[in-house]
């Protein structure tokens, strides 16, 4: 086991003068929110051993809070496994005690990988590349609303950063203290949006970042009485919020693979092959990156999310963009190079997310894909004869039509296994009952009250 440190307010606990507060270990299940187990400090060390029990018909828990039919019912258990590296420490030095948790793998009884695991999802994609030589460097760009500020400064202005730099500092120095490593924290273009990006790390740590962002932000808001909401779309705001994800391929030894200056977009050939990948199964990709039924009223043309499957460099309107490079120096830019991933939020699980475009994108290196040619224009405006060159799609108009193009793709149903896929869908198809007979704003308000 990793040897365990202590932060100065954790010696300040021992030592008498501070609350300590519960330890969690944690999951991020299919509905995208963060669940887990609490216990008393002094039985840590024990746990970070052996874990913790947990019911499988947990992770069939819909946004409502009700456990939807699946295939375990009342039958069995599995473990929540601590991963020691993953430890969050955080203490604003309110009276609130520290938030402190630790994210966790599901394992069967004996030890072994629980198959419907999202964590272990992403785990077996990163084996596999594993295997290729290849590993992938990731990072997510979170955007979010404060729905209480009453009268909104200009977007990306001054005012609206310094009307709430109280809020904003304490927020960065919360992820610092978790280990994010924040990059910006910058009022966005929507009204009341901001968003939060942090440094590029290896595809796990990215993963788990990324649930400690939308877990922190809603911790520091709720201990300062902020409303906050991480919904592609709340009711009252202009804009819609999104999750941007940034993949590189570099070699296991640690070099850049993903520049070539040579080829279309700048990317190399297995770079080019991984994207197209995503591009290909794109539609089915949507069940799991966008997978609320809000989600689809977000992605619509000329909303600078993603409409459209293709491939463009810097293209706002592409659900994949080949993203800037900064230097032209050939060293620096084959470090920044980089695909950015638009048609996902935060409805979603990271695990599931990353663990599908890794998946997504080995099919198309395993297959050796073609990357199409790009668009460099809005592909709204781009004549239906002249689609398939640019293997341009439109992306399904709904979460069914999404789980409908899921249930069409046999590569990733069998990437994620048939209790994973079979939870998830009925997870989701709860969602869509739900919602079907609320109109936009409710199905808006429904969401935005969770998530």
């Amino acid at each position: 086991m990793a040897m365990l440190t202590c932060t100065s307010e954790e010696i300040a606990m021992k030592q008498g003068t501070k609350t300590p507060g519960l330890v969690h270990f944690v999951t991020q299940d299919y509905s995208g929110i963060t669940r887990g187990r609490g216990f008393p400090q002094q039985r840590l060390e024990g746990y970070l051993r052996k874990g913790v029990c947990w019911t499988p018909a947990n992770l069939g828990i819909n946004m409502f809070g009700s456990i939807v039919e699946n295939e375990w019912g009342a039958q069995g258990d599995i473990l929540m496994m601590p991963d020691p590296a993953t430890k969050v420490f955080v203490d604003n030095g309110t009276a609130v005690t520290p938030l402190h948790y630790y994210h966790c793998d599901f394992l069967n009884l004996d030890g072994s990988p629980w198959d419907a695991c999202p964590r272990n999802f992403l785990k077996r994609q990163i084996q596999t590349l594993a295997a290729m030589g290849i590993k992938v460097i990731a990072a997510f760009e979170h955007e979010f609303m404060l729905t209480d500020i009453a009268n909104p400064a200009p977007p990306f202005s001054l005012e609206a950063s310094r009307t709430e730099e109280f809020l904003c500092s304490e927020i960065v120095d919360a992820l610092q203290q978790a280990g994010v490593d924040p990059e910006m924290c910058l009022p966005e273009y929507a009204q009341r949006q901001f968003e939060v990006t942090c440094s590029p790390v290896e595809a796990l740590q990215a993963a788990d970042r990324a649930i400690n962002v939308r877990e922190v932000v809603r911790e520091i808001c709720r201990q300062n009485g902020r409303k906050v909401s991480f919904s592609p779309m709340v009711t009252g705001n202009s804009g819609t919020n999104g999750v941007h994800v940034h993949v590189s391929l570099w070699s296991t030894a640690g070099e850049p693979l993903t520049y070539d200056p040579t080829r279309p977009g700048q990317l190399s050939e297995v770079a080019s092959q991984f994207t197209t990948g995503m591009l290909e199964h794109m539609a089915a990709l949507t069940a799991l990156t966008a997978p609320g039924v809000v989600s689809y009223q977000r992605l619509r043309p000329n909303s600078w999310s993603a409409a459209y499957a293709c491939i463009g460099q810097q293209n706002r309107e592409a659900s994949l963009r080949i993203a800037p490079l900064s230097n032209v120096n050939a060293d620096a830019a084959a470090k920044q190079a980089n695909i950015e991933f638009r048609a996902a939020d935060a409805l979603s699980s990271p695990y599931l997310v990353l663990g599908a475009l890794l998946a997504a994108g080995i099919d198309g290196i395993q297959r050796s894909m073609v990357m199409p040619e790009l668009v460099a224009v809005n592909p709204c405006l781009i004549p239906k004869d002249e689609h398939s060159r640019h293997g341009l799609k439109a992306l399904p108009g709904s979460l069914g039509d999404a789980l409908k193009e899921l249930e069409n793709d046999a590569y990733l149903k069998a990437a994620m296994g048939t209790s994973l896929l079979s939870c998830y869908r009925a997870v989701k198809q709860s969602e869509i009952h739900e919602a079907s007979e609320k109109d936009d704003f409710a199905i808006r308000d429904m969401y935005s009250a969770v998530y």
